[in-house]
């Protein structure tokens, strides 16, 4: 596993059984450790919000989400092939883990329907895993934090796996459920690994169909987005236009521009054809 700062934020780039071994070994740990899965809005955020910042260096694991982190790493640092792993493929993986270790499965966001519905797929999933559902209700933007009931079931259900649904937010409010994850690992000590999945339930349950695999082979998902959810188009615009003008402004101030033009050519060869 190789670590990547990326504007001030980590990057842990590894493969698949890199991962699946690194998940192991923080669920066999006595104390909870947060996981993080940094795309180009969290970059964006991270450069305003020094809260939100704090949160991701505070990360046992900062897994790379979005394709653009691919291009942006080449052009910053001359690295190619930067691995990325969506929540909602890291999810099914650690429902297996939890199934696998007998440690509890604790869904933490959306609706109760969508909670129901994400339920009932990793029963299907990972027959014989112990799953619990908690709608933790509405979270105040401006000071995004679990109720001390949610505490209290949580801490009550023994060793788990908590993944936090919340959403990324925007403006203010970017970042809440990283900080409510940071919240429950250092007042949920029965935690195990607590990871912040943003809209993989809606994937998982169903509710949003997924993007076709050619889609997701060359990492077009945010197009997918655009044609099925076109009221996300402010966010699709911060990802795919706003991210890649300060990488590039970025390379003009360090006057790297064109090595980093370079590279990212060479990634894109790596990204389409190979």
């Amino acid at each position: 596993m190789r670590s990547l700062m990326l504007f001030g934020v980590r990057l842990d780039d590894m493969d698949s059984d890199e991962l699946h071994a690194r998940l192991l070994d923080l669920l066999s740990q006595p104390n909870p450790s947060l996981v993080v899965t940094p795309n180009p809005e969290f970059i964006l955020a991270a450069q305003t919000n020094h809260a939100f910042r704090e949160v991701l260096h505070s990360s046992a694991l900062s897994i790379p989400d979005g394709v653009a982190l691919r291009f942006a790493v080449a052009a910053v640092h001359g690295e190619h092939n930067l691995y990325r792993h969506p929540g909602v493929d890291v999810l099914p993986e650690l429902a297996t883990m939890c199934r696998n270790n007998g440690v509890t499965l604790v869904l933490l966001g959306a609706t109760d329907i969508i909670l129901a519905q994400v339920k009932m797929r990793f029963a299907t999933l990972a027959e014989g895993i112990h799953i619990i559902t908690l709608n933790p209700g509405i979270i105040n933007v401006e000071d995004p934090r679990l109720s001390e009931d949610v505490l209290y079931s949580l801490r009550a259900i023994g060793p788990c796996v908590i993944a936090v649904a919340l959403g990324q937010g925007s403006g203010r409010s970017q970042g809440k459920q990283e900080c409510v994850a940071a919240q429950i690992v250092a007042k949920v000590p029965n935690a195990r690994i607590v990871i912040g999945v943003g809209g993989a339930f809606d994937a998982l349950s169903g509710s949003v169909r997924r993007a076709p695999r050619i889609f997701r082979r060359f990492g077009f998902e945010w197009l997918w987005r655009f044609f099925i959810e076109p009221w996300r188009s402010r966010r699709i615009f911060r990802a795919a236009i706003v991210f890649p003008i300060m990488v590039a402004y970025g390379t003009v101030r360090t006057r790297t521009f064109g090595r980093a033009l370079a590279h990212v050519f060479v990634e894109l060869r790596n990204h389409f054809f190979l």
